[in-house]
């Protein structure tokens, strides 16, 4: 397959998950006016969204290990036989199984302790309900880390949409749940949608995999394969524990800053997530293509693919970015501010918006760097810099929160993002000397003119222009940020809507 049908391929798939990511997030938007329509920001709401949180992160930190570790070795293994790679898949089946199941048991023992580390301002009585809900949490843990590997395996066959879907069925699932049974049942409806869409995501994606795995008979620990897997994962499984650990502090600072703050925050992270999972979605299918490069050998192709990729979509989010710092409280206002989310809950969810709006280009940078660096096999380098940023991430949240409540534990998770990604550049370079950061100081006079446009629109229509209805401030602010924006750094995007305009 020569380079320019390489690009297309690329081009065309990253359109289509983008498509799907949209889609998915349009929904999710759906699902949380929905839900906090329904059951505002409470006390039983943090509990719900701090135990749900827990398993999330777990689920976080087994699936990136997981994922990142299987996608090269699978890809590998299946470019020399495609016998072994089908045994490979059904081995790291077993062995993950058997791991969430011990997992999941532990957390389900020891529910009472963790409970009091995760809020420890909580009375006794709290505590214990925040410790049944852990409890009730635990076991969807072995559905969601199963579900992973059947999309992991997707991914590394060039199928990107199936897993993209996932986050469409789950937005799906809970709005209905919560129109049928949420006035009879309330926030509880929570968890039971989350047991509903993982199921129900599990046997989709594995149906649609079925023709790249079978379950066979054997001892999986004996694999080579899988070994080598869980020596790559040991290193990233260190580094995801301290963005683990991490986010598990922040939650315990927030917990103490009042009633309905975690739910709050969970909905501020709901909004940033709209960016971070595309951004996401991007860079795992660029993932992909850039290992299948660095196992042909092409090492500036890789190189290319990552800087002007990194280049291209951080040009696309700084305005974004700007946006929502700079209308935090429009945008909270415009999606959730209705029926029990009231104007405490509003100003507590766009303070946190505001130190999240901070994270979407830092946040590629730390994210395609990353990846660069586990295609060529080493997770040792990365774990290193997401742990520096991450001890930064914590005694920041400790000391702003003191001065800043939520928006300073929001706004140290962007400044860790950063510092990561920074790191990240620097030591793909020592990877690759192909990767060329002369081309970010050349075009940051554009963007500091870009970002000088946003804030300045953003200013004009908050203070000058009188405009009572935030849902019309807001798109007027963002359709004349986006062009004029656009003209300032129209050289830089110029190639990237012409593929577009091609592909209509």
């Amino acid at each position: 397959m020569n380079i320019m049908k390489v690009k297309k391929n690329i081009f065309r798939t990253m359109l289509s998950v983008s498509g799907i990511v949209i889609l998915a997030k349009v929904l999710g938007f759906v699902k949380q006016m929905v839900t906090a329509n329904a059951f505002g920001a409470t006390i039983q709401t943090d509990l719900i969204y701090i135990s749900e949180g827990l398993v999330a992160n777990i689920d976080y930190l087994l699936i990136q290990t997981l994922a990142t570790a299987f996608i090269p070795t699978y890809i590998h293994l299946k470019t020399t036989d495609l016998g072994k790679s089908k045994q490979f898949v059904s081995n790291v089946i077993k062995v993950f199984l058997l791991v969430t199941i011990t997992i999941s048991t532990a957390v389900l023992l020891l529910a009472p302790y963790i409970a009091k580390v995760l809020a420890p301002s909580y009375s006794v009585e709290l505590s214990a309900q925040l410790s049944f809900y852990v409890r009730i949490f635990s076991p969807v843990l072995i559905v969601l880390v199963e579900l992973a590997i059947f999309n992991s395996l997707l991914k590394a066959n060039e199928i990107f949409v199936p897993g993209e879907l996932v986050g469409v069925n789950q937005s799906i699932i809970l709005i209905l749940l919560v129109i049928l049974i949420g006035r009879i049942i309330g926030p509880d409806t929570v968890v039971i949608a989350f047991y509903a869409y993982a199921v129900f995501n599990l046997l989709f994606l594995m149906v649609y995999s079925r023709k790249y795995w079978k379950v066979g008979r054997g001892n999986p620990f004996k694999d080579d394969n899988v070994h080598k897997m869980l020596v790559m994962m040991g290193p990233l499984l260190l580094g995801y524990s301290v963005v683990f650990v991490n986010q598990q502090v922040d939650k315990i600072i927030v917990s103490g800053l009042g009633e309905g703050t975690v739910t709050a925050m969970n909905y501020a992270a709901v909004l940033s997530n709209f960016v971070s999972t595309f951004i996401g979605s991007i860079c795992g299918v660029l993932f992909t293509y850039i290992t299948q490069n660095i196992a042909e050998k092409r090492d500036r192709a890789a190189a290319d693919l990552t800087v002007t990729s990194a280049l291209q979509i951080g040009t696309l989010l700084l305005p974004i970015s700007v946006i929502t710092v700079m209308n935090a409280k429009d945008i909270v206002t415009i999606v959730f501010g209705r029926g029990k989310f009231d104007d405490v809950a509003i100003h507590n969810c766009s303070m946190a918006l505001i130190g999240y709006g901070l994270m979407f280009v830092p946040f590629v940078m730390r994210e395609l760097f990353s990846r660069f660096q586990y295609a060529y096999g080493d997770s040792k380098r990365p774990m290193i810099n997401s742990t520096l940023a991450i001890l930064f991430n914590i005694v920041f949240s400790i000391i702003l929160s003191r001065f800043m409540g939520v928006l300073g534990v929001t706004l140290a998770t962007s400044i860790s993002v950063l510092i990561c990604g920074i790191l990240n550049i620097i030591s793909s370079r020592k990877k690759n000397r192909d990767i060329n950061i002369s081309s970010y100081i050349k075009l940051f006079p554009r963007w500091i003119i870009g970002i000088g446009v946003c804030i300045s629109v953003s200013i004009i229509f908050q203070k000058v222009v009188s405009i009572n209805h935030p849902i019309v401030r807001f798109i007027l602010v963002t359709v004349v940020t986006l062009t004029i924006y656009g003209i300032a750094v129209w050289p830089i995007i110029k190639p990237l809507i012409n593929k577009i305009m091609r592909k209509s």
